[in-house]
């Protein structure tokens, strides 16, 4: 009698490593056909031509057929988006049930409405909160709402930068009041802005009236939205700068003490000002 033995030893190999590119042979010992198609194609039916009922040659669907996978999102369901709800992450537009991942550098990819504004009919794309699952949305043109160009903000706003980081790779455009100091009436033009929440719009405010840790531009009239005077700088690990009203930017500003600096927190977003430290 034939030692089947090393056969099912092979058989086992041939389950457990499926995904193999080598295939596994009958055992040559075995030539009464019971465990295998006595052909040369290897297919394990018996019959003749080892094509069609053991999967496609072409596609490798198992099924025969050539049409169950998804040639662009590999869903296997056979339609052309993905199944990502809003709000989930992502990589590709492909991925997301709405066919739009809109991505911010750095801190990833979220599914939702919109990746520009010409996705939305009636204003402008709000980009998604990265420090939560929100996803991106259209807006009505309002104030704060995002934008790339004036033409979908409302009457009297316009559209303008309000939030910069890492070196412009974090960037956030809304419609605000205001562009410039000359918009505004014995007031100043400046960012509001919650980098926490990721929302913002450039207003008209009094002078020196942001609160410790709020978010001004270095460049421009940080100094002056800031209610200590100073937009202390914050250093984000050695590869870029961003400004938070603070106490200090050198010790020369503290009466006593040394001037502590500020940190930017990018797991949730928030900033902390400049402190002088007795």
């Amino acid at each position: 009698m034939t030692n089947k033995t090393p056969y099912i030893f092979s058989l086992l190999a041939c389950l457990g490593l499926a995904l193999a590119p080598v295939g596994c042979a009958k055992d040559p010992g075995d030539d009464d056909g019971a465990f295998g198609d006595t052909d040369t194609t290897g297919d394990g039916d018996g019959d003749e031509s080892g094509t069609g009922d053991q999967g496609d040659t072409e596609t490798g669907d198992g099924d025969g057929d050539t049409g169950d996978g998804d040639g662009d999102t590999g869903d296997g369901d056979g339609d052309t988006g993905g199944d990502a709800p809003n709000g989930a992450t992502c990589t590709s537009d492909g991925e997301c049930l709405s066919g739009n991942c809109y991505i911010v550098p750095l801190l990833g990819g979220q599914c939702g409405e919109c990746n520009e504004d010409a996705d939305c009919s009636e204003g402008g794309c709000t980009a998604p909160n990265p420090f939560e699952n929100n996803g991106s949305t259209c807006n009505m043109g309002e104030a704060g709402g995002g934008c790339e160009t004036d033409d979908v903000c409302m009457e009297g706003l316009s559209c303008g930068n309000v939030l910069s980081l890492v070196g412009g790779l974090i960037t956030m455009d809304t419609c605000g009041q205001c562009a410039s100091d000359n918009d505004c009436t014995d007031q100043i033009c400046a960012p509001v802005v919650s980098v926490e929440d990721f929302s913002g719009e450039n207003t008209c405010i009094e002078a020196n009236s942001l609160p410790q840790d709020s978010y001004c531009k270095l460049e421009g009239n940080g100094d002056e939205a800031c209610g200590s005077g100073i937009c202390s700088t914050i250093d984000i690990e050695g590869l870029a700068e961003v400004g938070a009203c603070g106490e200090c930017n050198t010790d020369d500003d503290c009466d006593e003490g040394t001037c502590q600096a500020g940190e930017f927190v990018i797991e949730t977003g928030s900033l902390v000002g400049s402190t002088c430290v007795i």
